[in-house]
């Protein structure tokens, strides 16, 4: 990257902004003088192909030689716009376009079969007003819940408001990126860690604590109304930006 032809160290300049500029030119004009010939903008005419465009042609060769390892239809460089290879890789992204977006909506469909029989089952037991005033819930267990869905509340206040809109921190990549690579050094990759962390805990939490509260009045009924109310507030999250994208 540090060689450069002398006229792209005329229009760059020794530094500056358009710096980074210049080098990505230098680093296209680097000849592989085992091609042939071409012709630069400048009318010139040079033995071998620019260097970045000769590895790229070798990138399209290597994804085309393991298509029988990856599945993935390859074009080899040099083949035109309507060859059996290129009709076939373009049929291929198509159609995981096309699934992946049957996906979504697939998954968008069941939130909403999970919000309302979340909603059917909050008014056929009335679920609120039986926990507030009932006195046969176990009242600790049932404000150890509540700390714990105010805990989750507040870690994704804090993941989707403050990073995600006001820092406009992608933490979801950063989480998920090996911490070796650019996303996975980040400075908020180990409060984002924590935060998970806290989150996942305070759901075990809440699972072990409001079974133990709504049990002397629901008895056995007590599973699989906490699972449909459970399901509707996580599918609830394919309607948030961040969760749901």
């Amino acid at each position: 990257l540090a060689l450069k032809h002398p006229r792209t160290m005329e229009q760059d300049g020794p530094a500056g902004p358009s710096g980074g500029a210049g080098e990505r030119e230098a680093l296209l004009n680097e000849e592989d003088n085992d091609g042939p010939t071409f012709v630069d903008p400048d009318g010139v005419r040079h033995r071998g192909i620019p260097q970045g465009r000769a590895a790229a042609m070798r990138i399209f060769e290597a994804m085309a030689d393991a298509e029988g390892v990856t599945g993935v239809p390859g074009v080899r460089p040099g083949e035109e716009a309507g060859s059996h290879n290129w009709l076939r890789a373009e049929r291929y992204w198509k159609d995981k376009y096309e699934s992946s977006r049957k996906a979504k909506v697939k998954n968008k469909f069941e939130a909403v079969l999970w919000l309302i029989a979340g909603f059917a089952v909050l008014n056929a037991t009335d679920f609120i007003r039986t926990c507030a005033m009932d006195p046969r819930i176990v009242r600790t267990a049932l404000n150890v819940g509540l700390l714990a869905i105010v805990v989750m509340l507040c870690v994704i206040a804090y993941l989707i408001v403050w990073l995600s809109i006001v820092q406009g921190v992608d933490w979801d990549r950063i989480q998920n990126s090996s911490a070796t690579s650019k996303h996975g050094k980040s400075p908020y990759r180990k409060n984002i860690s924590r935060a998970i962390g806290l989150a996942s805990g305070a759901l075990v939490t809440s699972v072990l604590a409001f079974p133990v509260a709504v049990w002397p009045v629901w008895h056995l009924w007590s599973a699989p109304i906490l699972f449909v109310l459970t399901m509707a507030a996580l599918q609830s999250l394919h309607f948030v930006p961040t969760f749901g994208a």
